[in-house]
């Protein structure tokens, strides 16, 4: 009988080190039939920047909505990554099972070299991987069973897998810095009040406030060290399409694949998602204004800047991403106009208000 597999792989260090492509040649050479995703931002670069496009195919949406409706179609999903620490691929699949109610996970953890069969009816699965690839086979480990509680009319959530050090983000938002392994969310009437076990970062319980009311059991949460801890040459990508308007991203990267192959420049409001944009636009040759106050956490490191861009350091890139928003881009996600008549008119605009501390060019 021919046994389908869907390997799911999570976060770019997998792509970086080679292992993807050694896990898809293994399974392939065992005559499995193989269905390979990835998802999310960094992943996506990472698959461009291996050349691997053409065996992974990215999810535009989150495992939480194509996981249910691959799960019935396979014999077995894979969930292969090369994580900082084991605790957080452990976590990353515990959360999956848990929540969608899978029943036929294996995880192959490169970094620390084991398979996981989270169910002992994969186990022959699991050890032809690890002896297939030279790795581990371990039984899966052990999470508290309650990670959502409510008290005193407040309520709680626990963020599995953090190591100290750690960034924490919720809802994509850095919320500050991991001081405990044991982070807790706390949540009342709908918003977020506080991260217990973090060092919160300036502004950040606003910035979720500003979202609006949530809900503590879908937030999403992540806890790294940085956001691509491997290396690789970016990829510049050749691109075919007419590049009009300049686009507006505040504290938010993850919508950058959206205009990348179109914009003619993006304005861009915060430290670590200077970094992350200019590092990702650079393959596009897209140049990228930058508003920083100084406060990064350095989420992404030997960054690629693309030429004519700029970093203008403000006393506080809040303020500044809302005068820029409202008065520069009328309150619009893009404007067209063309690059450097924004840049001009940002610049302008903030020096008027004070807010320019010093400018570099690219």
């Amino acid at each position: 009988m021919l046994m389908r597999i869907a390997v799911i792989f999570h976060m770019p260090e997998i792509f970086d080190t080679g292992w993807a492509d050694k896990i898809l040649n293994v399974l392939r050479d065992k005559n499995f039939e193989v269905l390979a995703l990835t998802y999310g931002t960094m992943s996506r670069t990472a698959l461009t920047d291996n050349f691997m496009e053409d065996k992974v195919k990215y999810e535009e949406r989150k495992p939480s909505q194509f996981l249910p409706e691959i799960s019935s179609k396979v014999n077995a999903i894979i969930i292969a990554t090369h994580a900082f620490s084991p605790k957080k691929s452990h976590a990353n699949c515990w959360h999956l099972i848990r929540n969608l109610n899978l029943e036929n996970v294996v995880e192959v953890e490169t970094n620390s070299g084991i398979v996981v069969a989270w169910s002992c009816k994969l186990n022959d699965l699991a050890k032809l991987l690890s002896e297939s690839l030279g790795l581990k086979f371990k039984k899966p480990p052990k999470f508290p069973h309650q990670i959502i509680w409510s008290k005193d009319g407040k309520k709680f959530r626990r963020i599995l897998g953090v190591d100290i050090g750690d960034y924490v983000m919720v809802n994509k938002i850095i919320v500050g810095e991991a001081v405990s392994e044991d982070v807790i969310i706390v949540e009342e009437n709908g918003f977020i009040t506080d991260v217990l076990g973090v060092k919160l970062k300036k502004n950040s319980l606003s910035r979720l406030a500003k979202l609006g009311k949530v809900s503590i059991e879908k937030v999403s949460v992540d806890a790294r060290r940085n956001l691509r801890f491997t290396y690789k040459t970016p990829r510049l990508i050749d691109v075919q399409a007419t590049r009009r308007g300049v686009f507006f991203l505040n504290h938010n990267a993850y919508e950058v694949y959206n205009f990348a192959p179109k914009a003619e420049g993006v304005v861009v409001i915060g430290d670590d998602t200077t970094t992350i944009v200019m590092d990702i636009l650079y393959r596009f040759q897209t140049p990228v204004l930058g508003i920083i106050d100084g406060d990064s956490d350095k989420l992404l490191e030997n960054i690629a800047i693309p030429k004519n861009s700029a970093i203008i350091m403000v006393k506080d890139d809040d303020t500044a991403g809302e005068k820029i928003f409202k008065e520069v881009f009328g309150g619009e996600n893009a404007v067209l106009k063309s690059f450097s008549y924004v840049k001009s008119e940002v610049i302008k605009k903030l020096s008027n208000l004070n807010l320019i501390l010093n400018v570099r060019e690219f």
